[in-house]
């Protein structure tokens, strides 16, 4: 069984104008990104995938295979799934780990966290963290609450206090075919309004298990957030 990971890279975001190429401690994120899933030597295989010719070039700049997909796609997942037709060679077996292109705080040690969730019979898995006080009302940070089996009851962005929520990390697991199945569901009018794909999934009957790490990572979500790290060390 393989495990590849794929960063996707949308140049249009509702937060930050062509996110993937602002810059942290002068490297672009997208670079920020990649190096940190290709330092924790996890993956037998890596790559990044956007619509933007742009990031392709900036992408292979530092060495990255950057692969360009639709524009017409919703979200990273629909990516990571063309992606995966693209490069043949894949096992329905194996498993793809989708990691979005503003989490550049990710280590080793949390992804062995999210695929030790595939030595049971898991079809989605993801990462979640604690929360800090200050993220409770900022709808950029989505909130997560689990049931007694560690898998998401709900995700929202606004909520109002209540105890033991989590906060969700940008990362999902998926082996080849259920990434193939998600793609064929229908949209749903929540996912859109909250933006929030794993929604469909959710809503849709499938199970998403969470795996907690200790380290409150920091996404890149907001300009807040780059005046927030700017002074960090990647």
């Amino acid at each position: 069984m393989k495990t590849v990971g794929i960063i996707p890279a949308r140049y249009n975001s509702s937060r930050i104008i062509n996110k993937p190429l602002i810059k942290i401690n002068n490297k672009t994120l997208i670079q920020c990104t990649y190096e940190a899933v290709i330092d924790a030597k996890i993956f037998d295989s890596v790559y990044l995938t956007t619509d933007s010719k742009k990031i392709q070039r900036v992408a292979e700049s530092f060495g990255g295979q950057c692969i360009i997909t639709s524009k017409k796609h919703r979200n990273g997942t629909e990516r990571c799934a063309q992606v995966i037709k693209s490069i043949g060679d894949i096992d329905a077996e194996d498993l793809i780990v989708n990691i979005q292109c503003d989490e550049p705080y990710l280590k080793k040690i949390h992804f062995k966290k999210i695929l030790s969730l595939f030595e049971k019979n898991v079809e989605i898995g993801t990462l979640i963290c604690p929360l800090n006080d200050d993220e409770i009302k900022d709808s950029s940070v989505v909130k997560v609450k689990i049931n007694n089996e560690n898998c998401a009851k709900y995700f929202k962005r606004k909520v109002i206090k209540e105890n033991k929520l989590y906060k969700h990390i940008g990362v999902y697991a998926y082996k080849t075919k259920t990434l193939q199945q998600i793609c064929q569901l229908p949209v749903l009018e929540k996912e859109i309004n909250q933006s929030l794909e794993q929604l469909r999934w959710l809503l849709s009957g499938y199970k998403i298990y969470c795996a907690l790490i200790k380290d409150n990572l920091t996404s890149i979500n907001t300009y807040e957030d780059i005046k927030k790290i700017t002074k960090k060390s990647l």
